[in-house]
């Protein structure tokens, strides 16, 4: 049975669960994780397209554009091709009328409300659309042995672009843009590509969580905060380590040194069978002994794989899943002071029976010796 075979399976599971005859999938990384499709979206008005999967049959819509690469790609679905963007959904509900859909389950956190209006216009009532929640999200959650060996390549190729900073590109004087340029340069020489736009924050930029580049100079004495991502066979990393070129002041050595500790301890302490908000209690409790509850503003983690940000998340406010093996998540408490500056410090981990195994390799360590630490 082929990989985008079991997916299926599971998934018409799941149709049973919401009694809907069949799902229309939209979401990029949904379409890639059940078909292997890898047509890219250009959003919001352009798709590459959708699947429509029913409890017996799976088809891939698409244009002309990508029809080649999705037969090639999707070898288990049947390739219906429409002529452009424009009717895409006109050649959905089609598809659902003669498989007579009488409810039809759809990505509610993706799906436009636009394209939803004219779809049920285009179903003219014959069918009756279904919202699908976390439907594909709990299929995605725990990674597979195929999935978390793309993470972990992921890993491995961050891990060296950071050492390659270190060694090569962390002087002061440097701007934090050019940085940034380099990140992405090292990763496309590796056959890779940045997972998200990278965040260098120096000085006082450090304090804004996802601070935007600019032309600041690095500069000694100063947190610099380095959060950067890989993407590797669709599956992407994230990683983030604050620095400091040359002596750093006693308050960034205490600052670091309590987000290490929430960030360790989490790591150690997180447990298949925990809820998202208990395990991130692990770090804020640490943060708010230490007097720094209000500068701890964001979750302690979220999950990662073909998305950046996917579920499950470690955080009070959207932490309901309970955690399990084979999720994957960051682990990355961070404390940040307008005016002065911030520390973050990431890992990607994975949840196995017994505790969390950290993937991330790069050193955590505040000072820079010239050697990637």
């Amino acid at each position: 049975m082929s990989m985008s075979s079991h997916r299926l399976e599971r998934l018409r599971a799941g149709l049973e669960r919401l009694a809907a005859d069949a799902a229309l999938i939209s979401q990029p990384e949904s379409r890639r994780y059940l078909s292997g499709y890898t047509g890219k979206d250009l959003p919001p008005r352009d798709p590459a397209g959708y699947l429509l999967v029913s409890r017996g049959q799976a088809y891939l819509l698409t244009d002309g554009r990508t029809a080649e690469m999705a037969r090639a790609e999707a070898p288990d679905y049947e390739v219906v091709v429409y002529p452009n963007a424009a009717v895409a959904l006109e050649a959905v509900a089609d598809l659902a009328r003669r498989l007579d859909v009488r409810r039809l389950a759809f990505e509610n956190i993706h799906l436009p409300y636009a394209f939803w209006k004219h779809l049920g216009q285009l179903l003219d009532g014959r069918a009756e659309l279904v919202e699908a929640d976390e439907l594909v999200d709990q299929l995605r959650i725990a990674k597979d042995p195929q999935e978390l060996r793309a993470l972990e390549a992921s890993v491995a190729v961050l891990d060296d672009c950071f050492a390659h900073l270190c060694q090569a590109v962390l002087r002061p004087g440097v701007t934090e843009r050019q940085v940034a340029w380099e990140v992405e340069a090292y990763l496309k020489r590796r056959g890779s590509e940045p997972s998200f736009d990278s965040i260098i924050a120096s000085g006082p930029n450090s304090a804004i969580p996802h601070a935007p580049l600019t032309e600041r100079e690095l500069r000694p004495g100063e947190p610099l905060k380095i959060d950067i991502g890989a993407r590797v066979d669709g599956y992407c990393s994230d990683m983030t380590r604050t620095v400091c070129l040359g002596e750093p002041p006693a308050r960034l050595r205490e600052l670091h040194a309590l987000v290490l500790e929430a960030q360790e301890t989490t790591e150690r302490e997180v447990r298949a069978g925990q809820t998202g908000k208990e395990a991130d209690g692990i770090a804020r409790a640490i943060i708010a002994r230490a007097g720094y509850g209000q500068a701890f503003p964001h979750g302690t983690g979220h999950g990662i794989g073909l998305e950046v940000h996917e579920p499950p998340w470690l955080s009070q406010s959207r932490g309901f899943h309970v955690l399990g093996p084979g999720m994957v998540f960051s682990v990355e408490p961070g404390v940040y002071l307008p005016g002065w500056g911030g520390v973050r410090i990431e890992d990607l981990v994975v949840l196995e029976a017994d505790r969390a195994r950290v993937l991330s390799r790069s050193p955590k360590s505040l000072e820079l010796d010239g050697k990637g630490q």
